[in-house]
């Protein structure tokens, strides 16, 4: 190599140095501004508070529990009477409150919280419908719903609904809103079929997605390319196709794009199941997650996507959890008031069981999952959840954490600091901004196949720099300055780094 070539080479690695010296300036600031925060706006860490035992009147297996208001809750279990032809609502359904202190659970009357018709609509679901059994409650708004099996079929459903007062109390409503008990939409994109007109003929034809990949299940496997080359049936990802001698118009093949990542659905031809897979622009990868087919939902803030058993980011940060728990449904997603912490509940609707995922968005990072058959959050941050057993019983183990969800009336600031800059911007605005911070070192530890990486970097500062108008003041400890700098070398390193990649095609050739 030339001295010429060495001095370029060498130019690169300066900057690369300089934003990692910056880039550790950085941290350190976003490490003494998350301090601050947590003097001023307070901070709950994830703990196990308590384990105890609730105790009902017969032999049987819990389904549910749901809270209710205040430190109250519900508890829902299945009981085998044999011979008696009736069912009352306190043989399947107990309340019972919940004491912070003490952490122990007392039972209230039944027929005071549920009351109205509820009782005589009740009886007339065992009456006439002999595999009744309790399933579920829902929450939607300020109403709870109880779902009843009726049937063999997993959506014989029927329902009775409540209104949620403020004291514990519920307003029933009747049993006519089946049509109401339903989970959100299990996808939050949309699906876009290929179709004909996106065909590229040649040796090894392909259908091209979006002008970015390229996609065929012809040849015998299933290939993802990255280069429109007809010539060559190889790509960066492959695997065996049931159907040898299919055409490219056998399989029906789906896409949506969540910012950098391109999810594919695709079921080969004569094939029974759809496949789903995950490209990655930045990394340039293709992981294969099935989960995304029962449900998948987007992470705050444009992160990227979560599922009932991981996540997946736009930078190309993955994670998966071996749980066993397939066919999650998405049911609802629980933001703390600090702004930092979101809960995401799965739930599975043969077995009963839920899956509770909580990412913190400063960390970018999920938590280990929770799996239960039945939870309660109350206001105060205190979340009960009890897994149930193979066995009838009459006492049942309950666990007690203490969560960072918490309501606006329990997630206040210090009273000493109503007057410092940090309280009048807010807690959710500084954890968005410290977020966006980690995403810049995120991007400062990828390797320069990362696409973009550089292009990324500059605009990443820049918008946080133009976003957030307190950066440069000592009480945030100035992270505009490190900032700014990384602004400049990354802007320095897109000319570098392209002198680079030419040596290195020189060198190679």
């Amino acid at each position: 190599m030339s001295d010429q070539q060495q001095l370029e080479g060498g130019a690169y690695e300066v900057i690369r140095g300089r934003m990692e010296k910056h880039g550790a300036v950085l941290r350190e600031r976003i490490e003494q501004l998350n301090d601050a925060r947590r003097d001023i706006f307070g901070a709950v860490d994830p703990a196990l508070i308590a384990t105890e035992r609730v105790s009902t009147e017969h032999n049987c297996v819990p389904r549910d529990m749901v809270s209710i208001g205040g430190n109250r809750f519900l508890f829902g279990y299945n009981i085998q009477f044999g011979l008696k032809k009736t069912t009352d609502p306190s043989d399947v359904f107990a309340v019972y409150d919940y004491d912070p202190e003490t952490h122990l659970f007392t039972k209230t009357d039944i027929a005071k919280v549920l009351g109205g018709d509820f009782p005589s609509d009740f009886q007339y679901i065992y009456k006439y419908y002999k595999e009744a059994t309790f399933v579920k409650f829902m929450v939607i708004g300020p109403s709870l719903y109880m779902g009843m099996r009726i049937g063999k079929g997993i959506d014989d459903i029927k329902t009775f609904k409540w209104r949620i007062e403020g004291d514990g109390q519920l307003e029933y409503l009747g049993n006519r809103f089946d049509h109401e008990y339903k989970f959100p939409a299990q996808q939050e994109f949309d699906w876009v079929r290929a179709h004909r007109d996106m065909q590229r003929p040649g040796d090894h034809p392909h259908i091209s997605i979006e002008d970015k990949i390229f996609v065929e299940t012809v040849g015998g496997d299933l290939t993802i390319k990255v280069e429109d080359n007809t010539t060559s049936g190889h790509g960066i990802y492959q695997e065996d196709v049931t159907d040898l001698d299919q055409t490219l118009d056998d399989a029906e093949i789906f896409y949506a794009v969540v910012g950098s990542l391109i999810l594919l659905k695709i079921l080969p031809y004569r094939e029974e199941f759809y496949r789903y897979l995950v490209y990655n622009e930045k990394t340039q990868t293709v992981q294969r997650v099935d989960a995304i087919g029962h449900s998948c939902v987007l992470l705050p803030d444009d992160h990227g996507i979560i599922f009932a058993n991981g996540y997946l980011q736009l930078t190309g940060e993955a994670k998966t959890f071996d749980h066993g728990i397939d066919d999650m449904r998405f049911e609802k997603r629980i933001a703390s008031a600090n702004g930092e912490d979101t809960l995401f509940v799965f739930y599975n609707r043969s077995s009963g069981d839920y899956v509770l995922l909580s990412y913190n968005l400063i960390e970018r990072t999920v938590d280990t999952p929770i799996i239960c058959s039945g939870y309660s959050l109350f206001p105060d941050g205190k979340l009960l959840y009890f897994r149930s057993e193979d066995e009838a019983s009459k006492h049942h183990v309950i666990q007690v954490w203490q969560t960072p969800y918490l309501d606006d009336t329990y997630a206040t600031a210090s009273t000493a600091a109503n007057d410092s800059l940090l309280f009048k911007i807010g807690n959710p605005d500084i954890v968005r901004c410290m977020a966006e911070c980690r995403e810049v070192l995120n991007l400062l530890g990828k390797e320069d196949s990362y696409s973009g990486l550089y292009l990324d970097l500059v605009k990443k500062t820049g918008d946080i720099n133009d976003a957030y108008f307190w950066l440069s003041k000592p009480e945030t400890f100035n992270l505009s300055d490190p900032l700014r700098e990384i602004n400049a070398a990354a802007n320095s390193a897109i000319n570098e780094f392209e002198k680079v990649v030419k040596l290195r095609q020189s060198t190679a050739e």
